[in-house]
């Protein structure tokens, strides 16, 4: 194994430069955040109550959940301890600030607590217990000041005593009502927007209206039509595409003469809404067909990834192997098979342990994680180029025991160490196309509890590793395979120069993502490599080829590699012929407000189904000229380095993989989700909704 030690010393070299600190963007001092709770202690399976607290600087103000003509609400995300479960941001009544220019906000000025309720398990893991928030937020007056900074709380078992009682009062004695509006409410669909009529409020003092249209959407601040005993009339104006979506609400505040503020959310539909509730992210919730649904998927996606060409002509090298091995003892076949499996099996489990690992830790992991790392990326670029000319024959390795075996011995006599480490690593390539049959099913998986993760990444690997359990349990199926002979080692040094071909389209992913200077980089070190190789299979004293392959590779790596990996990552590229433009969730509500169809394409330099479409589908002249006509907006949303906004527009859809495509159709609120793999015909057909321009 002492290649594998080899590769493993790389990877690990490659690794240890990676830059491990956070970032954080440091919020300015006009918003002091911090986090508070309504319990001294947490308390197995007992929710308790943590406060976002933000200290203002006089003038200085936040802003609602919808923040009105301008702003941005405070954003969260939660690090919790295994099995803490953070629930949604409880929004109190907010109070309405006028500017210059007519510029209505909804905004909280001095201080404000957003409660959030945290549910333990009911089996706590070890104490103390530290909650962590991400927080980001605009703080205004005469201009705005973008803030983000990350708080925490560390709390220890024991029996849920409460704590800060006073705060928390005071901060639920804002929050809207949860039971029965005293009042009916009905909306009156306009040509312009909405009228909304209150009646039977009882109160004569002032009454406040604040929309709240669908997520994403916009709408202009209430206006006054007609008030008269016991009833008024709001006009709330908002652009076609927010105007015909489903799912309105609006917030009503009534002001008694002590000064109380109270506020119930009523929908569109009229009548009260009781408790204030928020949308659950796209994706959380069970497909259709349950869990046996989506066990069968995953099953059936994994028996399906072994047909995807990233993994095909890794397979091909495995099936050399069996042929090989037709003439040997069944049950040594049966094992090597076996040990193949269960490198496939180990690579899922060890995904699956990195996602259930990252959500514990309040982060998350994608699926194609590795081809956005450059660092990893660097290394599965240098491993694959060693095992193109260990193909080819530029190599041997002496394998312990004394037997001579190319690395081609990964499907052939390799032993068993050699089948694990080729069934990991057909996985490891294979996860680059697995979109087409698996994308719905990942992102279920990683929006589920630990439990579930491993059950639904073992199914997968089931499903990949079922034929070659058949094909080496019955070792009659191996004499349909043709002979052994010199076209053996012809296929194999194909498959050499295939692995090479993979190398350097890998190099071309690394160079979008980190720029010319890292793709020259790459390419001196592959040279760097390469020079090792061949001593590996001049040399006869096999320690100090090993010894001088080392070296020479650090030092190679450090010298061409090491300084363009530390580099930024590259610019968004400049929009193409065909009128591409970058994605961006501004954009995106900009262009639906303004009435137009979007078309929105998930995509990456690393995702081969990705480029496939765009060269078969999205790039031909009908389709361009079916975009053109119709007025489409067309927005690339690029993951080839890991960007956070684009991951978590893909989280509200429950999607963890591209590509994956959305066609925004004016006056729907819900886009229209395309097939991952695409043809002309799906997308003009899915453009035939729109009118010609």
């Amino acid at each position: 194994m002492r290649l594998f030690r080899l590769l493993l010393a790389l990877t690990a070299l490659l690794c240890t430069g990676a830059p491990a600190s956070a970032q954080f963007f440091a919020g300015p001092p006009k918003a002091a955040p911090s986090l508070v709770a309504d319990s001294e202690a947490v308390e197995p399976g007992r929710a308790f109550t943590v406060g976002i607290r933000f200290k203002l600087e006089e003038g200085w103000h936040l802003y609602w959940r919808f923040p009105g003509d301008s702003g941005a609400a405070p954003q969260v995300e939660w690090q919790l301890p295994p099995g803490f479960e953070a629930g949604p941001i409880q929004w109190p009544l907010p109070h309405l600030l006028r500017a210059e220019g007519d510029l209505f906000t909804n905004v909280y000025e001095e201080e404000l607590l957003l409660p959030v309720e945290i549910r333990p398990p009911s089996v706590l893991p070890a104490a103390p217990f530290v909650l962590k928030a991400k927080l980001k937020w605009y703080v205004c007056k005469e201009t705005c000041l973008p803030g983000g900074e990350e708080v925490s709380l560390e709390m220890a078992a024991g029996k849920a005593t409460a704590s800060n009682g006073e705060l928390f009062s005071l901060w639920k004695s804002r929050l809207p009502e949860a039971g029965p509006a005293p009042f009916d409410s009905a909306w009156k669909r306009t040509p312009e927007g909405w009228q909304v009529t209150i009646k039977g409020t009882g109160i004569t003092d002032k009454t406040e209206l604040f929309a709240i249209p669908p997520t994403g959407l916009g709408a202009e601040h209430p206006e006054l039509l007609s008030s008269k005993a016991g009833e008024i009339t709001f006009k709330v104006r908002a652009p076609e595409a927010s105007l015909s979506a489903k799912g309105w609400r609006g917030l009503v505040v009534l002001n008694a003469g002590d000064g109380t503020r109270k506020g119930w959310e009523v929908p569109e539909t009229g009548g009260s809404s009781g408790a204030p509730t928020n949308e659950a992210p796209a994706g959380q919730e069970m497909p259709e067909g349950g869990l046996a649904g989506v066990l069968w998927a995953a099953f059936l996606g994994g028996l399906l990834l072994n047909l995807m060409p990233c993994v095909l002509p890794v397979i091909a090298l495995k099936i050399l192997g069996f042929t090989q091995q037709a003439g040997q003892e069944p049950k040594r076949v049966f094992r090597l098979g076996l040990s193949f499996c269960a490198g496939v099996f180990a690579f899922f489990l060890a995904l699956a342990g990195a996602v259930i690992g990252l959500k514990a830790a309040g982060s998350g992991l994608n699926w194609g994680f590795q081809f956005q790392n450059p660092w990893i990326l660097a290394g599965l670029i240098s491993a694959v180029f060693v095992f193109g000319l260990n193909l080819i024959g530029v190599f041997e390795i002496t394998l312990s025991g004394g037997t001579n075996a190319a690395l081609s011995s990964l499907a052939g006599k390799q032993g068993h160490g050699g089948a694990f480490m080729h069934g990991a690593f057909t996985t490891l390539l294979g996860t680059s196309c697995t979109a087409p049959y698996l994308g719905v099913t990942l992102g279920f998986a990683m929006s589920q509890p630990a439990p579930l993760v491993i059950a639904i990444f073992l199914t997968i690997a089931a499903g990949m590793s079922l034929p070659y359990l058949v094909l080496t349990s019955n070792t009659t199926l191996l004499k349909f395979l043709p002979k052994p002979g010199l076209w053996m080692e012809r296929l194999k040094q194909l498959m050499g120069f295939i692995m090479l071909a993979v190398a350097a389209w890998l190099l071309g992913v690394l160079g979008n993502a980190r720029g010319l200077d890292a793709i020259s980089g790459a390419c001196a070190f592959l040279l760097v490599l390469g020079f090792c190789c061949w001593l590996l299979g001049i040399l006869r004293n096999r320690a100090v080829a090993l010894l001088l392959a080392l070296l020479l590779a650090a030092g190679g790596f450090f010298l061409f590699l090491y300084a363009p990996l530390r580099t930024s990552p590259a610019s968004v590229r400049a929009a193409s012929a065909e009128g591409w433009e970058p994605f961006s969730p501004e954009r995106l509500l900009a262009e639906r407000a303004a009435g137009r169809p979007v078309f929105v394409d998930f995509t990456a330099d690393w995702c081969v189904n990705c480029k496939v479409n765009e060269r078969v589908a999205l790039a031909r002249p009908e389709v361009l000229a079916a975009f053109e006509k119709r007025g489409v907006v067309k927005l690339k949303a690029d993951w080839t380095s890991d960007d956070p906004v684009v991951t978590a527009e893909l989280k509200k859809f429950g999607r963890a993989s591209v590509p994956f495509y959305l066609l925004y159709l004016p006056g729907t609120a819900e886009p229209q989700v395309l097939p991952s793999l695409l043809t002309p015909g799906i997308v003009l057909n899915a453009l035939e909704a729109l009118p010609v321009k």
